[in-house]
């Protein structure tokens, strides 16, 4: 598989293509408090609940009718999976979403109520399917959750959208799993304003991009070992590594215990509702706030929370 590299011009072209479909979504302070100088993108907000309808609709709403007439099919923890269904039942195109055994209930059902017929399979063959072709093979289009240069555009809007609410921004905090997203606003940042630094941030129990950084190789760490299902890839593929080498600066991981204080400082100090992974960057913002050139954009990628964790968190 090629690297996904994209330019501004792709990614411009994507924001014509989300406008008036996808939410612009608002930014805003970490807390009540105005002085802070840490802001959230809240992608949460979106139609799917999370960015992943981003990149799926400006690659989807491209298809050609024999790809919409075969149908569509993706791999996905959750987010994905439903950016993929909604994108497909607004297509009035068939979709199946082949998720890890243990993706979160909430999720599953929601990609069922779009019309997806999900399949379950073992997490590692799920990270598999995405280094070779037996996607392909199945004879429906498929919809690559990451390195689809297309997905990769439509994941970097939200990188033009912060340079434009918050002019000044000196430090992105990006959640990273396949790594579709932190490239595609790194793409758009570097294009626009290239002293901008973005970081990565992983789950300590699924963290291989810190490894794969330092040793100079595609790495993988196993099943993950985190609540945080939505950055839940626990390898590294070989056609991203130069990606996340050319474009981040830096990497931090949290542990699951910073995700669930981050989550509720969300949810009691900014309103906000969000999933483990979408908590993350703000968790990282606030565990290396002395590392962090300010003003900082936290982006919280997703609001699809497990509700008994939810609660949990809230009444902690």
């Amino acid at each position: 598989m090629q690297v996904p590299r994209v330019t501004i011009e792709q990614i411009e072209d994507a924001r014509q293509r989300v406008h008036g479909v996808v939410l612009r979504t608002p930014l805003v302070p970490s807390s009540r408090f105005l002085e802070s100088k840490t802001y959230l993108k809240l992608e949460n907000l979106q139609p799917t609940g999370s960015f992943k309808v981003r990149g799926a609709w400006n690659r989807m709403s491209r298809s050609t009718d024999d790809e919409r007439r075969r149908g569509f099919v993706t791999v996905s923890a959750g987010n994905h999976g439903q950016a993929v269904a909604w994108s497909a039942k607004r297509l009035g195109a068939a979709c199946t979403v082949y998720v890890p055994d243990g993706a979160v209930r909430r999720k599953v059902e929601s990609m069922e109520s779009m019309g997806a017929s999900v399949i379950r399979r073992p997490h590692q063959e799920i990270m598999d399917s995405m280094a070779d072709d037996r996607m392909w093979r199945l004879g429906m289009t498929f919809v690559h959750p990451f390195a689809d240069p297309q997905v990769v555009a439509g994941q970097g809007t939200i990188g033009l959208e912060i340079l434009e609410d918050l002019p000044d921004v000196e430090s992105i905090m990006v959640p990273v799993g396949g790594g579709g997203l932190v490239n595609g606003i790194a793409f758009a940042t570097k294009a626009r304003k290239p002293r901008v630094k973005v970081y990565g941030v992983q789950a300590e129990g699924a963290a291989p991009l810190p490894k794969s950084l330092k040793s100079g190789v595609p790495e993988d760490v196993g099943e993950p070992r985190t609540i945080a299902d939505g950055i839940g890839a626990t390898k590294v593929y070989d056609y991203m590594l130069p990606l996340f080498r050319e474009n981040l600066s830096g990497v931090f991981t949290v542990s699951d215990e910073e995700m669930k204080a981050s989550m509720h400082h969300l949810m009691k100090e900014s309103h906000v509702v969000p999933e483990p992974a979408g908590a993350a960057s703000l968790a990282a913002a606030l565990k290396h706030a002395k590392d962090l050139a300010e003003p900082v954009a936290c982006v919280v990628s997703g609001g699809n929370a497990d509700p008994g964790l939810l609660a949990s968190v809230l009444t902690s």
